[in-house]
């Protein structure tokens, strides 16, 4: 365990990808503590949520499989602030391997704003920032005075409900805050690799770019009868928050 939640917060990320023309549509949620914060996606929250509640003295491989089959994503990404240390990890899977890299929490320059709009039914503050070559605008709550927000970002008066980028490819807005009392913590404790960011983001987006390749010469790698990869030259979907 790392903390226990007192709040939570659910977000709906709307990724555009200009290469394929199109959106991907992704729940996270967070769950904030005193000491600690995660952010992962909703769908391991709910399978983990299921398996503690049902299955407290654990559960076999293919029960597992069960209840992980009846999500559509449950791969391993998630962001762990570390108040007291103001450290970030960061857990993300590539193909079948799990990587952690850790940075320091990021502090951003914020310019503050007089608007106020209303995001999830709270009214909010706006405030923009520049954050690893994207310009970005933030809604923030005063009425929720926790200095936190989806993914990377805090740093302002009050909990962020919804951040863009100027170019619109990244939505990230809230659609429920709600009262918590639960654990949280690492999800995988063993079969990290570690690595540092720019590695992991050139790992990532080499991975997306052309899987074929990436993959060539892993074991892992499923072959067609002939030996070659059946990905061939294909691009993923990807346009990720952090550009540099």
């Amino acid at each position: 365990m790392v903390d226990r939640s007192y709040m939570e917060c659910v977000y709906e990320h709307v990724n555009y990808d200009p290469y394929y023309q199109s959106s991907e549509i992704k729940d996270y949620i967070l769950e904030i503590g005193k000491k600690a914060s995660r952010y992962a996606l909703y769908d391991v929250y709910m399978r983990d949520s299921i398996i503690a509640a049902d299955h407290p003295n654990g559960l076999t491989r293919r029960k597992y499989n069960e209840i992980a089959d009846r999500f559509s994503e449950t791969s391993l990404t998630e962001e762990i602030k570390d108040f007291e240390s103001n450290v970030l990890s960061h857990y993300q899977t590539i193909f079948m391997d799990h990587y952690i890299y850790k940075e320091e929490i990021p502090v951003f320059e914020w310019a503050l704003t007089d608007s106020i709009e209303e995001v999830c039914g709270h009214p909010c503050k706006t405030a923009t920032t520049t954050f690893r070559g994207r310009n970005w605008t933030a809604w923030y709550c005063e009425e929720i005075p926790v200095n936190n927000g989806p993914a990377k970002f805090s740093g302002l008066p009050g909990l962020i409900l919804k951040i863009q980028d100027d170019r619109n490819e990244h939505i990230i807005e809230a659609m429920q805050v709600r009262k918590s009392d639960k654990e949280f913590g690492y999800k995988i404790r063993s079969f990290l690799i570690p690595t540092d960011r720019k590695t992991f983001n050139k790992m990532l987006n080499d991975y997306k770019m052309d899987v074929g390749t990436f993959l060539a010469g892993s074991q892992n790698l499923p072959k067609k009868p002939d030996g070659s990869s059946p990905f061939g030259h294909k691009r993923l979907f990807y346009n990720p928050i952090e550009k540099d």
